[in-house]
């Protein structure tokens, strides 16, 4: 954009007058007049320009020293650095984290460099790094400078090599080096063959004091050996502070059973890929259970018959690829349910767990097995079910009408606040005709019937290829206008999401799980 100020001082000023009449008293002629009276006009004016360019950046300069951030306290400064510092990329480098902070002006470097929690993470996964194994080599000092500048704090450790066999020689050194201070590792997540893991037990068996959460991922050195247990039990069984334990859960995680001794008494969270018989081997001792995730190695069908019974007597939330393990389960205050499984298993344990108050289900095979959940699950107050589209109105007909059946048995999810549903084709890459649409008007009468009676106050729906007509918004609206919560989603994977959290969610995208089921 062009301004005054700028056409002024664009042009020089400079004068078309002879200097016969600047240098001496001639009188100047009447047709020199207007190029002299311009001349005067443009030097002050560019003079006035010039000063306040000048005072303009006085004024900006006077501005920025009463910024609020010059006023923050160096504490605040230091907490908003932690979380806008976070490493995004698969290795660690000097464009991101606290290097980019310490390198906008000499405050903020002065801070950064005072503050060593800030430089407490280390993020070195080279499997998905473009660059590796080129990056690993020209690492070392940033490393270095990480644990100088972090002092004596507990460390974060991401270590992926890019070979999950074995190291290359640059990563072997940026691991000794990092194994050099373990006694400072907090949280650590690691992968690699049971080779890999053997070249850490003389580094750091019985020097991890204050490790709080594992992360490990173990494969197989050789490929024929899909099969094979993986013994890596000596070298975490020394930790005195652990806390959260994750086997083989999430990218790169190999299929074979892991054998790991633990320090299982004082677990609050045991999440794993493994078999059956491995998973009691933690179950057992971990008494102090909180959190769990059950998953079990794939075609593997369940625990065998005369298997133990496992008592967790303080467990709160549960996450189970199978619902074959709830037979040997024995868990009194469990509050949380996540089961990608639907049998009979599943129902007889419902009627063990009084406490219950959130369940997820999904692979529900028959319209039968609903009613017999429903029937069940006496205490549930939020429900999510993964359902086939066909299965709908049978659901549907037991929520709108949940009075006990003449045969006695108890009323259908008598105090359910939050209704979940997920509703997909019987079968992968089916439309929704299989079964026939949703029923809109079905659907809206349980829902207001629900509500009327008092319970009902939050619907959550997703169904494939469902747009609710004018009509079942209004209807909607209506009920929303009556303080009742209801969210339409797009897509099955936002409501997941949603509704179950991270931690326990043993497919990350729902439709994996309609490929292994439906």
């Amino acid at each position: 954009m062009t301004t005054l100020g700028s056409t002024f001082a664009d042009k020089p000023v400079s004068s078309t007058i002879s200097n016969d009449i600047l240098n001496t008293n001639v009188p100047p002629a009447e047709n020199n007049h207007p190029a002299l009276r311009e001349f005067v006009s443009r030097g002050k004016l560019t003079k006035l320009f010039e000063e306040r360019e000048s005072l303009d950046a006085e004024v900006r300069k006077h501005e920025g020293a009463l910024s609020p951030l010059r006023r923050m306290p160096v504490e605040i400064i230091s907490l908003i650095f932690k979380f806008a510092a976070p490493f995004r990329s698969y290795v660690m480098n000097v464009k991101e984290g606290p290097w980019t902070l310490s390198a906008v002006c000499s405050r903020w470097r002065t801070i950064a460099l005072s503050q060593p929690n800030l430089w407490t993470d280390f993020v070195l996964n080279f499997v998905d790094d473009r660059d590796s194994p080129e990056s690993a080599g020209r690492i070392l000092p940033l490393i270095e400078a990480h644990l100088e500048r972090s002092q004596k704090l507990p460390l974060t450790i991401k270590f992926f090599p890019h070979d999950e066999i074995e190291c290359t020689e640059a990563e072997q050194a940026l691991l000794d080096l990092l194994a050099a201070h373990c006694d400072r590792w907090e949280t650590v997540e690691l992968y690699g063959s049971t080779l890999f893991y053997d070249t850490l037990i003389g580094s750091i068996y019985g020097r991890l004091p204050i490790l709080r959460k594992l992360d490990i991922r173990v494969c197989s050195q050789f490929e024929e050996d899909d099969d094979q247990e993986l013994d890596i039990s000596d070298l975490f069984a020394a930790c005195p502070a652990l806390q959260e334990v994750v086997i083989n859960v999430g990218p790169y995680s190999g299929d074979n059973p892991v054998i790991a001794d633990l320090p299982c008494a004082q677990l609050l969270r045991y999440s794993a890929s493994n078999h059956w018989p491995n998973h009691v081997r933690v179950l057992t001792s971990a008494v102090n259970l909180v959190d769990c995730v059950l998953r079990l190695i794939q075609f593997e069908q369940g625990p065998a018959p005369g298997s133990p019974i496992v008592l967790l007597p303080q467990l709160r939330r549960l996450s189970t690829s199978t619902a074959d393990v709830l037979d040997y389960l024995e868990t009194p205050v469990l509050q949380e349910l996540y089961c990608c499984d639907h049998s009979s298993s599943l129902h007889s344990y419902l009627k063990r767990v009084p406490s219950l108050r959130r369940l997820f289900v999904a692979g529900t095979q028959s319209a039968a097995d609903i009613g017999l959940l429903l029937h069940a699950a006496l205490t549930i107050t939020n429900l999510f079910l993964y359902l086939p589209m066909p299965f709908a109105p049978d659901l549907l007909a037991l929520l709108e009408n949940p009075t006990p059946p003449a045969d006695g048995q108890p009323a259908t999810l008598p105090t359910l606040d939050t209704l979940s549903l997920c509703l997909v084709p019987l079968e992968s890459g089916l439309d929704r005709a299989l079964g026939g649409p949703l029923d809109e008007d079905n659907l809206m009468r349980t829902v207001e019937a629900r509500f009327q009676r008092g319970s009902l106050r939050s619907l959550r729906l997703y169904a494939m290829g469902f747009v609710a007509s004018t009509a079942t918004l209004k209807r909607m609206q209506a009920l929303s206008a009556q303080g009742m919560q209801i969210v339409l989603y797009e897509r099955a994977n936002f409501l997941y999401s949603e509704m179950v959290s991270p931690d326990f969610q043993l497919y990350r995208d729902l439709f994996l799980l309609t490929e292994h089921y439906f």
